[in-house]
């Protein structure tokens, strides 16, 4: 359905059809799936750790998304990477003839049925890493399994594995007929990716493109969605009422959306500058406090979070069941999210135990969270290093998956050889 209603997932048709360059054969294959930015940033340790344990492999990446694939491109510059193929049973079956990986991993939860079962046609094992699968999505393949016997016979085949993020969901997946020695509860790799330290460069370079003083409060708004923006922007205006030299930052989910929003800041009565027009040497000049900065560029969303006084992180005043978190928690930074988190119930979950959260279910009290946190610094410098805290206590989730890697990887080496 994503194909046919989103311009994102039409990118790359010739790609999503199979038509991918030959691979050069000299070294075995393991081909990395990851559905779009987030599980790509996830993979990052994972692919670091693969390279320098089995240095005779080749790594392919792929993806769903436009975006998606730019962040892989950048992450991943010298690997082969390219848009996962449709999942119709002759473009899987010609990629994998194309690709001929030895070994595929899926990162979260990516599961496609004549992909699975053309994999396991070929006895090629499937990995999923970062198993995660919601009560929703539980009940969605359960049904699926009643209709395709091929398919969960080829999902649960005793080729494949499964490293669960929770108990819950390692239930699930046993639920749904998948032998309980396939699974593991190895944790969450995001948790090893995440960074918890900006290079005070870095931060500084940045802060001076955005003609950003030291004495300027800073509030980011990231990953957000239709919706959203025009409920921050009604606050913003409110706050800069209370509070002085007070600065706007925009992060859209989907960049392509920049102009529209633009369009609705000019409605509110508003200026915006683009981060792109900045990075030309425009410049914002005396108007910087009515200027709402819109960035709109990919792979920035962390630097920005850097020089933030208050973060709130979008898809969760609309129920589309939030974003990412923890990046701006690892980073020590105060986090306000909306009252739709179901993606990341874990994490939320893991953050208010600490008192590391704030979760507002609405406009009034997004206004009076953000409010407080940036009239009360210190509190909300301690709210930042607890949830900083947090990220670290959990990571170990990539080491404890290699070691179930290592297994396949070094069983296919000796049987290869």
């Amino acid at each position: 359905m994503k194909f046919i209603t989103s311009k994102r997932y039409r990118s790359g048709l010739p790609q999503r059809l199979g038509w991918i360059e030959t691979r050069e054969r000299k070294k075995p294959c393991v081909w990395i799936h990851c559905a779009s930015v987030g599980e790509v940033l996830t993979a990052k340790a994972l692919v670091k750790s693969i390279e320098k344990e089995f240095n005779y492999l080749d790594i392919v990446v792929t993806t769903n998304t436009n975006t998606g694939l730019s962040v892989a491109k950048q992450c991943f510059h010298d690997k082969k990477t390219f848009y996962f193929p449709l999942d119709l049973s002759w473009v899987t079956e010609k990629v994998l003839s194309t690709i001929q990986p030895i070994c595929v991993i899926l990162i979260e939860l990516e599961i496609w049925p004549n992909f699975l079962i053309a994999t396991a046609k070929r006895h090629i094992p499937v990995v999923l890493l970062n198993a995660r699968i919601s009560e929703k999505s539980f009940k969605w393949y359960r049904m699926v399994r009643k209709l395709s016997k091929g398919f969960f016979e080829s999902l649960a085949t005793r080729d494949n594995a499964f490293c669960a993020r929770t108990e819950a969901d390692a239930t699930r997946l046993m639920n749904l007929g998948i032998s309980e020695i396939q699974i593991l509860i190895t944790g969450n790799m995001k948790f090893d990716n995440m960074v918890t330290d900006v290079p005070e460069d870095t931060k500084k370079r940045l802060m001076c493109l955005l003609e950003i003083d030291k004495d300027d409060k800073v509030v980011v708004c990231g990953s957000t969605h239709g919706g959203e923006e025009r409920v921050i922007l009604k606050i913003f205006k409110h706050l800069c009422t209370k509070i002085k030299k007070l600065r706007l930052i925009l992060v859209p989910r989907h960049i392509e959306r920049a102009d529209t929003i633009g369009k609705l800041i000019e409605s509110m009565g508003l200026r915006w500058i683009k981060k792109t027009a900045l990075d030309k040497g425009n410049k914002i000049g005396e108007s910087r406090y009515e200027t709402v900065i819109l960035v709109d560029t990919v792979g920035e969303l962390l630097a920005t979070y850097s020089i933030a006084d208050c973060v709130f992180v979008g898809k969760s005043l609309v129920p589309l069941g939030g974003q990412n978190m923890m990046e701006p928690a690892g980073l020590a930074k105060p986090v306000i999210v909306g009252p739709h988190t179901f993606n990341f119930l874990e994490a939320v979950q893991l953050l208010r135990e600490a008192d590391a959260i704030k979760v507002v279910q609405d406009e009034p009290s997004l206004l009076k969270e953000m409010m407080y946190l940036l009239e009360h610094p210190d509190e909300a410098q301690e709210i930042g290093k607890r949830a900083q805290s947090v990220v670290i206590k959990q990571r170990g989730a990539t080491d404890r998956n290699l070691k179930v890697l290592r297994k396949i990887l070094l069983k296919e080496r000796t049987v290869s050889v």
